[in-house]
């Protein structure tokens, strides 16, 4: 078995390769900046998707751009990009793992969840969907998230604070796909704790591990959001973007196949 990882060392992407190769899985690591054990991968540049092996048994694309201060490159790379990708791998008969998000739905007010959703509708019946809920690890939006509120001391609230958020240990989220990659499991699984938090409640448990009284403002969402991007266009920049204020907007609440896959997800921890 021999598995190929766009995004190879991102937070995800990284934790999946290492992950894969204790559980004696070839891995082929493909990303922008290669080391001696990756190799060179580009969505902008469909000339490097001739070095993904043809001989892999499902490439998992966990790789995605992020330039929300530039939309139109986001487009390219994130949309178009995956697309050529996907069109690619089809042509070459290679199945597709494809990392989504919970964020993803017909109602996605951010680029982020908008852009997933529209590249779920580009693959076949045979690939395979993930939707991660929101990821705690040691890295990614969650340890910036972290960071943030140790430094600010205090957590603002959008819309109220009452939105609903379903998270995923990376671990489990590791173990998921590879339990997908093993028994070569198609079609859409969402792997999230069934039990959403709200997000007021979800900070709060950040400012008890952090050993910190939790402290929160409350902000008018809509206002804020012009805001950012009253600062976006002036080329200011902030902690908080407009998309990152958007994904809190209109969260969905899936239905959790974590079981389906063998395992039961943690509580925050």
């Amino acid at each position: 078995m021999k598995i190929a990882i766009t995004g190879s060392n991102g937070f995800i992407g990284s934790a999946l390769k290492v992950a894969c190769i204790q559980e004696g899985i070839e891995t082929i690591g493909l990303c922008r900046n290669p080391t001696a054990n990756d190799t060179l991968f580009d969505l902008n540049n469909p000339e490097t998707f001739k070095n993904i092996p043809n001989d892999v048994t499902a490439l998992v694309h966990a790789a995605y751009t992020t330039q929300a201060k530039d939309l139109k490159k986001s487009s390219q790379a994130n949309i178009e990009g995956s697309k050529a990708l996907f069109d690619f791998c089809h042509k070459a008969g290679i199945p597709i793992i494809f990392l989504s998000s919970c964020s993803a739905h017909e109602n996605a007010r951010s680029f982020y969840g908008r852009s997933k959703y529209q590249l779920e509708k580009h693959l076949l019946p045979t690939d395979t969907i993930i939707r991660p809920g929101f990821v705690i690890g040691y890295g990614g939006i969650y340890k910036r998230l972290e960071n943030s509120i140790k430094t600010l001391k205090f957590a603002p609230l959008f819309w109220g604070g009452q939105q609903p958020l379903q998270i995923i240990h990376l671990d489990e989220l590791v173990q998921g796909i590879i339990t997908v990659i093993k028994k070569k499991i198609s079609g859409v699984h969402t792997l999230a704790h069934p039990t959403p938090y709200p997000i007021k409640d979800f900070y709060a448990l950040i400012f008890e591990k952090l050993g910190l009284k939790p402290r929160f403002v409350k902000l008018p969402g809509d206002l804020a959001l012009t805001i950012l991007k009253m600062a976006e266009a002036l080329k200011i920049s902030l902690p908080l973007t407009s998309e990152n204020l958007l994904g809190l907007k209109c969260p969905k609440v899936f239905e959790s196949d974590c079981a389906k896959l063998g395992f039961e997800p943690r509580l925050f921890t």
